[in-house]
């Protein structure tokens, strides 16, 4: 199949969940809605966006579809008044300049002054920002349909999903939810807000009433599975509950019977031996420094930030024979730890990896 850059493709409209207003004393800042909207500047996409505003009015939730095993791009950019001055494409050590002559090329490095906080509280003015790409099989399969990602926490969270599902081993085609979940969330001030954080999980492919737009072979009434899973999702704690119960197949001939029932639990007990080995991987989120006392004296240790298989963050402390080789990796990466607790404080007494994701690593 030929391949196809991204620029080419045919883009239908921007989803958002927030939209920039200007305020009473004329400057600019991005309102938050707390659910996705549609934006476009071709008049001649309006009438699919109709068919959105229709199908998902002020929804927290999308059904989307991946066309490809790489729904999620970055850069890292700068912005004035006039839009983007100066951006650099993941992977890659140059970026291009907007000059009064047009754009140039320069070196990019962690040592730009615009990617360091000028106060260590506030946001670097260059920061990274991802773009996610999809379809909207509830709208139309023909049209691209983009978002644009500044949020921090939403495209380490985003990423870390992707990585994991690759780490599995599963194709990344095919039909999810995109969701906003609102969280609490702390600054380096220690001011406390509640954001709307984008997260994501696969469709249930066994619910009856979505579309099978991705690749998987549709469950017919007289399917027999030897494993019945039943994915329900909580509206109030948005938390995701998997329930499994054995399915026994009829079979006329005792043999096959006896033979289905050994598979059957075979097939169970692999299930769940590869839930429990799941459970005990950790994927890096970030890493950051934190000064600790000891002996009386104050030291800086390595502070790594993971969230487990449940979606659940922690903050581990890194012992320092183990941090040279941490900081190497991308989020994403997928770790094995033994944690311990001591004075409110967690630590590991090993790292394994079980997938590395290195820095500016070429795709």
């Amino acid at each position: 199949m030929e391949q196809v850059k991204n620029m080419n493709l045919p883009i239908c409209a921007k989803i958002q969940h927030g939209e920039q207003i200007v305020t009473q004393n004329g400057t600019k800042r991005v309102k938050e809605l707390g659910y996705f909207i549609a934006k476009t500047k071709n008049e001649n996409m309006q009438l699919l966006l109709d068919r959105f505003n229709e199908k998902y009015p002020k929804s927290t939730s999308l059904i989307i579809y991946f066309y490809d095993e790489n729904p999620l791009s970055f850069r890292r950019v700068r912005y004035n008044q006039g839009g983007a001055v100066c951006y650099c494409m993941q992977g890659q050590d140059q970026a291009k300049y907007k000059t009064s002559k047009g754009w140039e090329i320069i070196n990019c490095t962690n040592e730009c002054k615009y990617r360091t906080s000028t106060d260590g509280i506030s946001k670097p003015i260059c920061n990274l920002e991802g773009t996610l790409k999809f379809l909207l099989p509830e709208i139309n399969n023909d049209r691209i349909w983009i978002m644009k990602i500044t949020g921090q926490t939403s495209i380490k969270r985003l990423q870390a999903y992707i990585n994991l599902q690759r780490q599995l081993g599963n194709s990344l085609i095919g039909n999810y939810i995109l969701f906003l979940k609102q969280e609490q969330q702390t600054n380096k001030t220690g001011k406390t807000f509640n954001n709307y954080i984008l997260d994501i999980m696969r469709e249930d492919p066994f619910n009856s009433n979505s579309k099978d737009y991705n690749n998987q072979i549709p469950l017919s009434p007289n399917t027999n599975t030897d494993l019945e899973t039943t994915i329900k999702i909580d509206k109030n704690s948005e938390k995701m509950n998997i329930k499994k119960s054995n399915k026994q197949p009829k079979s006329t001939e005792k043999q096959d019977s006896l033979s289905t029932e050994n598979n059957s639990s075979s097939n169970l007990k692999e299930q769940e031996k590869n839930n429990e080995e799941l459970e005990e991987y950790y994927s890096l989120l970030e890493t950051k420094t934190k000064s600790f006392l000891k002996d009386g004296k104050s030291k800086n240790y390595l502070v790594a930030s993971f969230v487990n298989s449940k979606d659940e963050p922690i903050d581990v402390v890194i012992p320092p024979e183990f941090s040279e080789e941490l900081l190497q990796c991308d989020l994403g990466t997928l770790v094995k730890l033994d944690l311990k607790t001591s004075n409110n404080n967690t630590f590991t007494k090993y790292i394994q990896y079980i997938q590395k994701y290195i820095k500016n690593a070429v795709a």
